[in-house]
Formats: C-alpha cells, structure tokens, sequence
C-alpha cells in the first residue's frame, strides 16, 4: 500500500510511512492523511540546496495540501528537521515536494495555476476549497518561478510585428507584439484608447533610460534598441 501512495503521489526523493484517513468532527470533510519524510541523504539546505548534515528535528510536523484524491482532501505530513549549512547556519531543510515557507505542494501549485487560466478565481478557490486571494497567492508564485526558469523574450529579437485588437465590448484594446521569426507573443498590455493615445512601458529592466511610451515612434524606438543589442 505505501508503494501505491508512493507512485500516486510521484515525488522523488519521499518515503511514505502511513496512510489514514482523518475524519475528525472539526473537519468540514474527511482528509486522506500521508505521512511522509524525506530520504536522510535527500536533506539539503532551503536557500541554496546544498546537501547538509541534519542539525535536529526542527519544530515538529507540518502539513501540505495536496492534490485531491478523487472525493477525498489530501494532506502531507512529515518532519521539518533542521540543516546545518556552512554558508546559511542553521536553516529548514528542503522538501522535495513544496517550496521552502509554502504549505501547498508544487503538484498542488500547478494545478490550481492551470484552472485559473481557464476560470476565474471565485471558481477555482470554490472548486479546490482555498480562499480567495490564495488562489491568486499560489498563481503569482508559479509564474514567477516558471518566468525565471524561462529565457527572455527580447533575447535574439530581429523581426517583429505589432498590431492592437478590441477586447470585450467598446474601445478596449489589447496592443501585442509577436517574434515573426519564433512565431510568439513577447509582450501585450491593455489600452483603453487607441495605440497613438495610450501609455505603455516595456519591462524596466529590459528598457533601461526609457520612459514610459507615450507614442507610436516611440515604441517603435525602443523595439529597435533591442533589435540592436540581439
């Protein structure tokens, strides 16, 4: 059974040592409890991921949502040792399952990214039973992670296309700048007016000693610049 449990969840690096179901009368809803841990030679440092000797037990258990099995809530619950790292001190160690602070799992994470790009917020903390702005919370974490793994959309930039289309009802527009070379979108912002009217900005770092565009030769200007540094 604790094989079973160990392919559903299918994270490496985690031993399952129990599974029960926890249907106490404070819970709005029976949870299916793992007990877990991580491998004594999987510990490493939060901050830097170094492998590190183990330092103590920390602060006893903590839990993490899961991703739900069926009908049933899934929670994780394991030790938080502590690691001692030459360059940090004493630290948390890393679990391979969730980010270092973060009580969701990265499986979890995901899942609730991916139904936020196809329904809105109240639908998705409804459907996964989390608040509101968690939601949102848990959806910023994960683009900001997949964004920094990601390289820049301006490296290598020498053809490109502009073009504003309407959005929704009225003069609402989405001004969007595509790669003709790699066919893909690099960069979009919404405008209220028309592109001669509206103000947008390309990413700071990226546009540095530029102010915000005001006009279309302005934009123009700085595609330009980073056609000349590709």
């Amino acid at each position: 059974m604790k094989n079973i449990f160990k392919r559903l969840l299918n994270v490496k690096g985690m031993v399952v040592e129990d599974v029960s179901i926890d249907d106490s009368p404070l819970r709005d809803a029976p949870v299916l409890v793992a007990r877990v841990r991580c491998r004594k030679a999987a510990l490493r440092c939060s901050r830097c991921g170094r492998k590190c000797p183990k330092y103590d037990d920390g602060g006893g258990e903590r839990r993490w949502r899961h991703q739900d099995f069926g009908c049933y809530r899934v929670e994780l619950v394991g030790p938080a040792p502590r690691v001692e790292c030459r360059v940090h001190g004493v630290v948390v160690s890393r679990v391979p399952w969730a980010e270092p602070g973060i009580r969701f799992t990265r499986d979890f994470e995901m899942e609730c990214t991916w139904l936020m790009t196809v329904a809105n917020r109240k639908t998705v903390s409804g459907f996964l039973h989390v608040a509101w702005r968690t939601a949102g919370d848990i959806a910023g974490r994960v683009a900001g992670r997949l964004e920094s793994g990601m390289p820049c959309m301006f490296d290598g930039l020498t053809a490109i296309g502009v073009d504003e289309t309407s959005h929704r009802k009225g003069h609402t527009y989405i001004t969007v700048v595509v790669d003709h070379e790699r066919k893909r979108v690099i960069w979009a912002v919404f405008c209220q007016v028309v592109i001669g009217q509206c103000g947008v900005s390309f990413p700071s770092e990226k546009a540095v000693g530029f102010s915000p565009v005001r006009n279309w030769p302005v934009i123009a200007r700085v595609l330009l610049f980073h056609c000349i540094r590709a």
